[in-house]
């Protein structure tokens, strides 16, 4: 018998919400102003992301254009290709500064 669970872990019904899900990548800016980061989860393409950068910058909304698996170290990683949004662009919702910025 196969100790991994079959069913769902959760479940939720009739909420509404902002779900945060804190993880470090690494990665760098491309010449046409992409970002290519190494993840260690798979992201749906199109789907909508807030990156905070290690520098003092303000963090960036940006949208999943390409997600593929890779080899790190031994280990299945995932490469992201991430296009930064302009500011006020669909799917994203500004906070307050000490709130940061989440995603729909």
């Amino acid at each position: 018998m196969s100790v991994r669970r079959r069913d769902s872990r959760l479940e939720m019904v009739d909420t509404h919400g902002v779900l945060r899900v804190w993880q470090d990548v690494s990665g760098h800016r491309t010449e046409s102003g992409d970002y290519v980061v190494i993840s260690g989860q798979a992201r749906s393409k199109g789907e909508h992301l807030t990156m905070y950068l290690a520098t003092s910058e303000p963090p960036v909304q940006v949208r999943v254009l390409d997600s593929r698996p890779t080899m790190l170290n031994g280990s299945v990683c995932h490469q992201l290709r991430l296009q930064p949004l302009p500011d006020g662009a669909p799917g994203t919702r500004d906070t307050t500064r000490d709130a940061g910025l989440e995603t729909k």
